[in-house]
C-alpha cells in the first residue's frame, strides 16, 4: 500500500467527527477510531482536526487534553444530543465548526449533515444492526450510507452484508480498510507485567486460564461458552480458570452470572471488567489461548490480538472470524456447547498442532496493523 506522504499532493483535509465520552471502556468500535485518529494525526499528507460533542466523561477529556498539536472542536452539545437534531432537522451543517474541508470522516455509522465537503464512515457490523438492533436503525443506517460518498468496511464478510442489505445505497462506495490490533500487543509483555496482572485478575499464582474478551451483550455468547467450559474436568475442579475480560448492562450481566451458577461450584470464573494496554496484553501472554464464540461478528480485534501475542485461538466458525483468524482458527459452531467444549479440548492436548497454528496466528496478525490499515483509508479518500 504506498504512503501519499511521499507525494507532492496538498495535504488532505480531514475532520473526524467522533464521541470522545466513548472513551471510558471502549469497544472496538472506538478502539478502532482511537487508532485511526492517531495515525491520521501523525501523517504530513493530512491536515487533522477532531470534532467531538460536549465531552462529560473524565476518560475522554485526558484523552481530548493529550492531544497536542491536533485542532480540535467541541460542540455545544453531547455527541449523542447533536446526532439526534442532525437526524430530525439537518442543519446545521458540520462546516460551522470545521470549516472548508475535502472530508468529513466517522470512525462509526454516524449521520453527519454536510455543506460540500464529502463523507465518508465506517461500516463495522452491519449484521448486527440489521438483524438486532431493530427497524430504526436499518432506516438510519439507510439514510447514512446514501449520503456517504465513501464506505470503509472492516472486513470481506462486512462488505458482502453492505451489498446485500443497501445494494442501492452502497454501490460503487465501498473500500476494505479493516480493524488491527495497537502496535504494543507486537511486542512481548514483560515478566513483571506478566506476574502482576494475575493478582489483577485475582487469579492465583500457577493457575491457568481461558481468556474472553468481550462484552456482554447477547451476540457475544458468553453464557453457553461459561457452560460449555464447565464441561471440562479441569475447569470444572478448578484447575483451569475463566477470566471473563469485559462488562456489560444489568441484563447481559445477569446472564452471565447464571451460567456461571449453573456450572461446578468449584469452578474459579473471573469477571473483572475491561482491560486495555499493557495490562490487556499481559492478560493475553498469561492465558491458555482466548476463545471467542460470538454469533455475530464483523471482525473481531481480540483475536488478532491474541494471535500477536502467540496465543491460540478457538474462534465460532461464522461471520467474519475464519477470515480474520484464517488457518491458525480452531472452529466451532458456536451455537452447539458440546462442539465448543470439544474444541477447547483439542486445544488442550494437541500440542504439536497448538505450536504450529500460533506460527500461523503471528504472521496472519502481522498483516493487521493500524499504519496498513490508515494507508489504506487515505489512498481510498484521495482516489475517491
Amino acid at each position: 500500500m504506498s504512503d501519499f506522504s511521499a507525494t507532492a499532493a496538498p495535504p488532505l483535509r480531514i475532520a473526524l467527527v467522533y464521541d470522545m465520552d466513548a472513551c471510558k471502556g471502549p469497544t472496538g468500535v472506538t478502539r478502532h477510531a482511537m487508532a485511526q485518529l492517531d495515525q491520521l494525526r501523525q501523517r504530513s499528507d493530512v491536515s487533522l482536526q477532531l470534532i467531538s460533542g460536549r465531552i462529560t466523561q473524565a476518560d475522554g477529556l485526558i484523552y481530548w487534553d493529550s492531544l497536542e498539536g491536533v485542532k480540535r472542536k467541541e460542540l455545544p452539545l453531547r455527541t449523542r444530543d447533536c446526532l439526534r437534531v442532525w437526524r430530525m432537522t439537518d442543519r446545521p451543517p458540520i462546516e460551522w465548526w470545521s470549516g472548508e474541508v475535502d472530508w468529513v470522516y466517522s470512525p462509526s455509522e454516524y449521520y453527519i449533515p454536510t455543506r460540500q465537503s464529502r463523507l465518508a464512515v465506517t461500516s463495522h457490523d452491519v449484521l448486527q444492526d440489521v438483524t438486532i438492533a431493530g427497524e430504526r436503525r436499518k432506516a438510519l443506517l439507510a439514510k447514512v450510507f446514501a449520503k456517504a460518498s465513501k464506505i470503509l468496511s472492516v472486513s470481506e464478510f462486512n462488505s458482502k452484508q453492505l451489498k446485500a442489505f443497501y445494494p442501492v445505497e452502497t454501490e460503487g462506495k465501498i473500500a476494505y480498510v479493516p480493524n488491527a490490533a495497537d502496535d504494543l500487543f507486537y511486542e512481548a509483555a514483560t515478566r513483571s507485567e506478566r506476574e502482576g496482572i494475575r493478582g489483577e485478575l485475582g487469579l492465583p499464582a500457577g493457575v491457568p486460564y481461558l481468556l474472553s474478551v468481550a462484552n456482554f451483550q447477547p451476540r457475544k455468547n458468553l453464557p453457553r461458552l461459561v457452560r460449555a467450559l464447565g464441561r471440562l474436568p479441569e475447569v470444572a475442579s478448578g484447575d483451569l480458570a475463566i477470566v471473563l475480560l469485559g462488562d456489560g448492562d444489568i441484563d447481559g450481566t445477569v446472564a452471565v452470572r447464571d451460567a456461571i451458577s449453573s456450572i461446578s461450584s468449584r469452578a474459579l470464573v473471573k469477571l473483572p471488567g475491561y482491560r486495555q494496554g499493557k495490562a490487556l496484553r499481559a492478560a493475553y501472554a498469561e492465558s491458555t489461548a482466548l476463545v471467542f464464540p460470538s454469533t455475530c461478528e464483523s471482525f473481531g480485534i481480540p483475536v488478532v490480538e491474541a494471535m500477536a501475542q502467540g496465543i491460540p485461538v478457538a474462534l465460532a466458525n461464522s461471520t467474519a472470524l475464519p477470515e480474520v483468524g484464517g488457518d491458525a482458527g480452531w472452529y466451532f459452531v458456536p451455537e452447539d456447547e458440546s462442539a465448543i467444549a470439544s474444541t477447547v479440548r483439542a486445544v488442550l492436548d494437541r500440542p504439536t498442532e497448538r505450536a504450529e497454528k500460533i506460527e500461523i496466528g503471528r504472521r496472519i496478525a502481522a498483516g493487521y496493523r493500524w499504519k496498513a490499515a490508515n494507508d489504506r483509508l487515505v489512498e481510498a479518500l484521495r482516489r475517491a
